[in-house]
């Protein structure tokens, strides 16, 4: 496999959705090691280790050099129990994030970027979900998520269209199932895992799923997600879209138990529904990402549920609602 080209950190990297779970992660991360770290959010607010924040909506005011890298992590939310209206604004939503960003790096003559992509860009059928593979776009994705995989379908064909038509060169992340501090404490806005450990952490005397418990999702520790974001800004001139997961399957069973154990929560756990909603296993590969950046490990799910859940309890003491999931 071709080795990408290498440079150094570039002295300005733009964030955009910095205030969000995987933004937030990134700017600490990166604090201290890119001279000007701008963090953009819907409200401009500033964000922890950034040096300086804008509003996202005024994006093309900024002043920002030629050779800065752009990496987008924003992303359309939305309440749980407002998902089926939610479905036309996720869309959009993403969809207008990229397109923006793309002609913000057009005017500022920026060709790096890097992105959050998603494995549910993958046709639904497909087993294991390999990046070696182009993505058949004739294929459809999961129908549950239809919406969301097309806005990061999208996003991913626009960056084709600009590496191609404008040399503006983007590395497309596709996550698996992130988790990590920072993330959601709002039950009706979080993913299965942090939804996990909220439940596990309100009162109650067994731990319920919801759903069938077999299902198995490939869960990657969020200081692995932002590590490898980090290592791909010392990259330059490639167009490229992998895998960012653990390469491991975990069924909800166990995961409900091994953050009952992690967070010393000693009660059953009820699983009285066998209904699969989507796809039973989503198995993805991680071969073309252990390769480009020489990682050989990603952080267990134990290692991994030990700080997040330390900080959800912090997060509680500091004053978040604590609403059973």
């Amino acid at each position: 496999m071709a080795i990408l080209p290498l440079s150094a950190l570039p002295d300005t990297v733009v964030v955009v959705g910095a205030s969000g779970f995987v933004g937030r992660n990134l700017v600490a991360h990166l604090a201290g090691r890119v001279p000007r770290l701008i963090a953009v959010s819907p409200s401009g607010q500033s964000v922890p280790g950034a040096t300086e924040a804008a509003r996202f909506d005024a994006l093309e005011a900024l002043s920002v050099p030629a050779d800065a890298i752009v990496v987008n992590v924003a992303a359309q939310r939305y309440d749980a129990d407002k998902f089926e209206t939610a479905q036309s604004d996720l869309l959009t939503g993403n969809a207008e994030i990229a397109n923006r960003l793309y002609r913000f790096c057009l005017t500022k003559g920026i060709r790096e970027v890097r992105a959050a992509s998603s494995v549910a860009v993958y046709p639904a059928a497909l087993d294991p979900l390999d990046d070696a593979q182009a993505v058949d776009l004739n294929a459809p994705p999961n129908r549950n998520e239809a919406f969301y995989a097309w806005s990061k379908r999208w996003s991913e064909v626009i960056a084709d269209l600009h590496a191609e038509r404008y040399g503006i060169h983007t590395i497309s992340f596709r996550l698996s199932n992130p988790y990590g501090p920072h993330d959601s404490t709002d039950p009706r806005k979080a993913h299965v895992l942090p939804a996990f450990v909220m439940r596990a952490l309100a009162p109650g005397e067994r731990f319920e799923i919801k759903g069938n418990p077999l299902v198995e999702r490939d869960f990657i520790y969020v200081g692995d997600v932002v590590d490898v974001f980090a290592r791909s800004l010392e990259m330059r001139e490639t167009s490229d879209a992998l895998n960012l997961c653990r390469g491991e399957t975990t069924t909800l069973l166990d995961l409900a138990r091994t953050i009952l154990e992690v967070a010393g929560e000693d009660r059953p756990v009820h699983a009285p529904d066998t209904a699969t909603h989507g796809v039973l296993a989503r198995r993805s590969t991680n071969r073309r990402l252990r390769e480009r950046f020489g990682l050989s490990s990603f952080t267990g799910l134990a290692d991994g549920l030990r700080p997040t859940i330390a900080w959800y309890r912090e997060a509680y003491r500091g004053g978040a609602d604590h609403a059973g999931a």
